[in-house]
């Protein structure tokens, strides 16, 4: 290659909706910084169909920087489809009063906004209640939501292109689910007056279910009674679960489990997690023993990591 080929900028001949495809694999904050490479990078952050923000990068600044920020980012891309918007913030900074998910939320799914995740890193006491319009969006397929609260609807949950959720640290209250394509589930340390109940009604109304991950203490009285409702993924689709070795403390989690390994068809593997959790590895080992039940699938394996 001669001097001058090598010297040739490959990346400016690219169009702008391959570029911006590329930043969108970066954070905003590292997406904003290209603008100082020239003046046709200034802008270019902008097109970026989806937003990865931690509202810790907006400190000093404050509250205001967010706001523009946002206001700016949404007017920009005003009747365009936005694909992701990522947000890690914290409810004990001076950026409290401007992060504004109720508003911002509808917004984003009238844009048709395809993954949300939501990351409350503060207090658990000073919560965001999720807008009516999140349990009912048409193109969510990925749903994240850490340290928020679900709240009690008088509808039923409708996510019909919904293929992933992850609810940690939340006040769920009664949530009744419809989601046909959802294959991945994780239930975090939620908080609820009827937890078997949330849980039951999130696997039952969701017949492709391939994958549970569980980590939550449960109550003996509300999980002492037998299961006899078998979902349909039970059946037909669910290959992996994983669960808290937390939950086999006592006699209800292991019901729970042997409720698994009883009803699982195609079940391949049933994992007992010492995840944080003080129980060590070769503790966890002696609770496969409490496991009676026998397991429905010929090819599951039962492992603890």
């Amino acid at each position: 290659m001669d001097a001058q080929g090598m010297c040739c900028d490959r990346i400016s001949e690219l169009p702008d909706s391959l570029l911006t495809h590329i930043l969108s694999y970066l954070s905003t904050k590292d997406s904003v910084k290209t603008g100082v490479l020239s003046r046709r990078w200034e802008l270019l952050w902008l097109k970026v169909s989806g937003l990865d923000l931690n509202t810790m990068d907006f400190l000093p600044y404050g509250g205001e920087a967010l706001l523009s920020f946002m206001d700016r980012f949404l007017e920009f891309n005003r009747g365009w489809c936005q694909q992701t918007f990522k947000m890690k913030y914290c409810r004990c900074t001076e950026t409290d009063s401007s992060i504004r998910l109720v508003e911002w939320i509808p917004e984003l799914v009238h844009r048709r906004v395809q993954h949300l995740i939501l990351e409350n890193e503060g207090s658990p006491y000073s919560l965001d209640i999720m807008p009516d319009c999140i349990y009912v969006s048409k193109t969510l397929v990925t749903l994240k939501l850490v340290y928020v609260v679900l709240k009690d609807l008088k509808f039923a949950v409708s996510l019909p292109c919904l293929k992933n959720m992850h609810l940690e640290n939340n006040y769920i209250y009664i949530l009744y689910n419809d989601a046909p394509n959802l294959d991945a589930l994780c239930l975090i340390d939620y908080v609820s007056s009827g937890g078997r109940l949330i849980m039951e009604n999130l696997i039952s109304g969701s017949p492709v279910l391939e994958n549970v991950t569980l980590f939550f203490g449960l109550w003996q009285e509300e999980f002492s009674s037998s299961w006899t409702n078998v979902p349909q993924c039970l059946s037909s689709t669910l290959e992996y679960v994983k669960i808290g070795v937390n939950i086999m403390w006592n006699e209800a989690g292991i019901k729970l489990v042997n409720y698994f390994l009883e009803n699982s068809v195609v079940l391949k593997k049933l994992t007992l997690s010492c995840k944080d959790s003080h129980t060590d590895k070769r503790e966890a080992e002696s609770y496969k023993k409490l496991l009676t039940s026998t397991k429905l699938s010929p090819r599951c394996q039962v492992l603890v990591d």
